[in-house]
């Protein structure tokens, strides 16, 4: 095995073993450049390859000692790629796919991972996503506030209308329904209000769930992280977190089988990006 070194051009090392072939679509954009920075201590050989549109290729990223150039998209042949991080969704192919997915969900899946099937009754609550949601998204959001302090009617994509000093509603109903894959949640009672904040980058849940039995309370508690109190922060005082943040939790028990759950988490590096690593992580260790 190698020291995670994206090997250059053949399918091939040294001794003859075939290399993983990565490949990251969207390349060009700042999800990429989290993943990068998080995939950089991952073990083993493999060859990784950058594809993005024309506004992108051409650009070089700097990847474990080695530049990487960004191929375009329309002349770039991905049919021997192994694992791809399809980050603007254009890839059809048979590789296996990391597509980012909804916040809650990979929240939620590592919050409750230890427990057992049908503990949560019910669950309801509100789910705040941050503009980097969309592609482009940080940008278009900094754009419109610009638009807005020169007296400017803000340009209403990718976010459907005006998001700056704003929220708007999104549509819950997938997510809803992905959560029920959750054992915990397998045959709960869910309602959620899923709505499009005004952060750049941090997602924000805040959820009550009803344990099916109380016992599990003491379980939910000892996850917090950090005391809910009033005057926390939902964004860092720093702007982002480091590539090695974790989600922040505090549960607190509001009734006998109730917990209040709050979650945050910077959805690129903290959320998608960790998600990218393990995939990538995984697989090798598979193969």
């Amino acid at each position: 095995m190698g020291c995670g070194r994206a090997i250059e051009a053949d399918a091939f090392d040294s001794q003859g073993k075939q290399v993983t072939e990565l490949v990251i679509t969207g390349a060009g954009s700042g999800l990429c450049d989290s993943i990068l920075e998080v995939i950089d201590a991952v073990e083993g050989d493999y060859r990784l390859r950058l594809v993005d549109s024309m506004q992108s290729a051409g650009e070089a990223r700097r990847f474990q000692g080695r530049t990487v150039v960004i191929e375009l998209d329309t002349e770039a042949d991905l049919a021997t790629a192994d694992v791809v991080f399809d980050l603007d969704g254009a890839y059809v192919g048979d590789a296996l796919v990391f597509k980012p997915t909804a916040s809650v969900f990979v929240m939620l899946k590592r919050l409750l991972s230890d427990l057992a099937v049908d503990s949560i009754k019910t669950l309801h609550g509100v789910v705040r996503e941050p503009a980097v949601m969309e592609q482009q998204g940080v940008e278009a959001l900094a754009g419109q506030v610009t638009q807005l302090f020169n007296g400017r009617d803000p340009e209403p994509q990718p976010f459907g209308g005006t998001l700056a000093f704003n929220t708007r509603t999104l549509d819950e109903s997938a997510v809803v329904e992905s959560l029920h894959d959750l054992d915990a949640l397998r045959n709960a009672n869910i309602s959620i209000e899923r709505l499009q904040s005004d952060s750049f980058y941090t997602v924000h849940a805040s959820l009550w769930l009803q344990m099916a039995d109380a016992q599990l309370i003491d379980l939910m508690i000892s996850q917090s992280t950090d005391q809910y109190s009033a005057g926390l922060g939902i964004s860092p005082d720093s702007g982002r977190v480091t590539n090695d943040s974790g989600m922040r939790v505090c549960v607190r028990q509001i009734a006998k089988d109730w917990v209040h759950v709050m979650l945050t988490a910077d959805l690129e590096k903290t959320i998608w990006a960790r998600e990218a690593h393990d995939v990538l992580k995984n697989y090798l260790t598979a193969t």
